[in-house]
């Protein structure tokens, strides 16, 4: 943002936020946010944080690991407010993203049983509304424009909830997830069609009808065969492109009729991160292969492949111009794209 480079990573002790020029990855400034908590169980090979940071208006909003929401000035890296009044987290710690609308920071808080959907004043961090009692889970909130206003969409453990900018819920879709999948996929907004992948049932769509100022929905499609675990497809031209949840094959599925187009037969990694590229799609799975392939409807067809990164990654790439940012476990790296 504004030639900037923002992360939020571990060091040592502590969760720091960082700010870097990106030509040279010199630092600009470091700000510490908080102590680092104790990662254990099945999450602890990855103690570092899971959520990126949301720049807007001259300001940077980071989620701690263990549920610290800090908001800094952009520039200075001076931290502006921080809200820790939500320290219980999900089974595997805070992997949401921040969004902003507006004077809004919204964000999905807390765990199982005091899950809360919060909207910041971004200015001073005071609660304009919350809404309680809506398990969290490790998906992020993307905004559904519905002809006249926005609602957010946020999945929860049990539902996709439709919100409106004042806090109050205008649909609700049952989303049960199936043993060992935790609800990590963001919807995919398609006009009025909600699509869902992660719940370990294949991938569906959901059209909602607006009459009034209420909202009603039914099933459009599904495909029970290919879903997703720990990436969110990406809508491209009417098309679906993601890593299924099994084995991480890249896939392209129609994303108005629910059909299958094509399944790659290369065993990669359900968790990967997907980019439309304009001309060419980029999947960058933890194993660090990355890959370019043509956003083809018809077939797979592999541009280009490389070694990217020696650790897993689990953060999302960044692409600019001719730049790619790859985050993995120990180190950020710059790669440049030879003409």
């Amino acid at each position: 943002v504004d030639s900037k480079l923002y992360l939020l990573v571990k060091q040592d002790s502590n969760e720091v936020a960082l700010c870097l020029e990106p030509t040279s990855g010199n630092q600009i400034w470091r700000t510490v946010l908080n102590p680092a908590p104790v990662v254990t169980g099945g999450p602890s090979s990855h103690p570092g944080p899971r959520s990126t940071p949301e720049v807007a208006d001259g300001r940077v909003f980071t989620l701690g690991t263990g549920g610290t929401f800090t908001c800094l000035d952009a520039v200075t890296g001076k931290i502006l407010w921080q809200d820790e009044s939500y320290p219980v987290v999900p089974q595997f710690y805070t992997a949401m993203s921040p969004l902003v609308v507006g004077n809004l920071c919204l964000a999905h808080l807390g765990g199982h049983d005091d899950g809360t959907v919060v909207a910041f004043n971004v200015e001073n961090g005071n609660k304009i509304w919350t809404l309680f009692g809506e398990p969290a889970t490790y998906s992020s909130p993307v905004l559904l424009n519905t002809g006249g206003s926005q609602l957010l969409v946020v999945q929860t453990e049990t539902d996709v909830l439709g919100i409106s900018m004042v806090g109050k819920i205008q649909f609700r879709i049952p989303t049960p997830a199936s043993n060992r999948f935790y609800n990590s996929s963001t919807p995919v907004i398609n006009g009025m069609d909600v699509i869902i992948a992660g719940q370990g049932t294949g991938t569906k769509s959901f059209t909602l009808k607006q009459t009034g100022k209420a909202f009603t929905f039914k099933e459009h499609w599904s495909n029970p065969d290919i879903g997703v675990s720990f990436n969110t497809p990406v809508l491209k031209d009417g098309y679906l492109y993601g890593n299924e949840s099994s084995a991480g094959k890249l896939y392209c599925m129609n994303a108005s009729t629910g059909a299958t187009c094509w399944e790659d037969t290369l065993r990669r990694s359900p968790f990967a991160s997907m980019l439309d590229l304009g001309k060419v799609m980029l999947s960058l799975p933890e194993t660090g292969e990355l890959v370019f392939f043509e956003p083809n409807q018809k077939k797979f067809v592999r541009l280009a492949g490389y070694k990217v990164a020696e650790t897993p990654v689990y953060a999302h790439p960044l692409v600019e111009g001719d730049k790619i940012y790859v985050k993995d476990k120990e180190y950020l790296t710059c790669w440049s794209v030879a003409p």
